[in-house]
């Protein structure tokens, strides 16, 4: 896999379908007292890990990084909750973005006719089986809600899609990003109307 391909995996992904419209699959802990959340903090996954000293989101740019982050923070704002520093935060959100190669086999059954008005040469052949191979990579983007005393993620939203080369212009990425975190986090209640899932 081409790595600057993976660099800009997240806005091919976000267009790889011409709809405007997302389905996500959302889970979560249904024993989780989400009234508690007031504060959230986004954990930059670009940045070097402090141990191996690796971007932990190698198939995000630097760019499309920043603006998943200001579009969840802006989607959570919006709910009425308050951004706060990591250790600080009631909620840590994490998202990653991943990707797989995949081959996708169609099969077409067609029966070949032969001309019946054709000089010498009549019936029918047997059917034909044909086979389509193809080869894509099938991106699925992820964010977690993180409890930071638990450790463990209680709220999850994921959209698996195929992905595409697809140009977009600079000026609108920030508003395709924003319309997909939308869509993956419309499920999620702002606190105050959160008591019931």
């Amino acid at each position: 896999m081409n790595y600057s391909y993976l660099k800009s995996a997240l806005i091919i992904f976000l267009l790889s379908s011409c709809a405007t419209t997302y389905n996500p699959d959302v889970d979560y802990n249904p024993e989780y007292n989400f009234t508690q959340l007031q504060t959230f903090a986004v954990l930059d996954r670009f940045q070097a890990d402090q141990s191996g000293g690796k971007s932990l989101n190698r198939t995000i740019s630097g760019l499309d990084n920043e603006r998943v982050i200001k579009a969840i923070t802006t989607n959570l704002q919006q709910k009425g909750m308050a951004i706060a520093e990591m250790n600080d935060a009631d909620m840590q959100v994490s998202f990653q973005l991943v990707t797989k190669d995949k081959t996708r086999l169609t099969t077409y059954n067609t029966g070949v006719y032969q001309c019946w008005r054709c000089r010498g040469v009549y019936g029918i052949h047997a059917p034909v089986t044909q086979v389509d191979v193809r080869e894509y990579v099938e991106g699925t983007l992820i964010i977690d809600f993180v409890d930071p005393k638990l450790g463990k993620s209680v709220w999850r939203s994921v959209i698996t899609k195929a992905i595409t080369s697809y140009k977009v212009p600079v000026d609108e990425k920030q508003k395709k990003i924003q319309q997909l975190i939308n869509a993956m986090l419309a499920s999620f209640k702002a606190p105050v109307t959160n008591s019931q899932y």
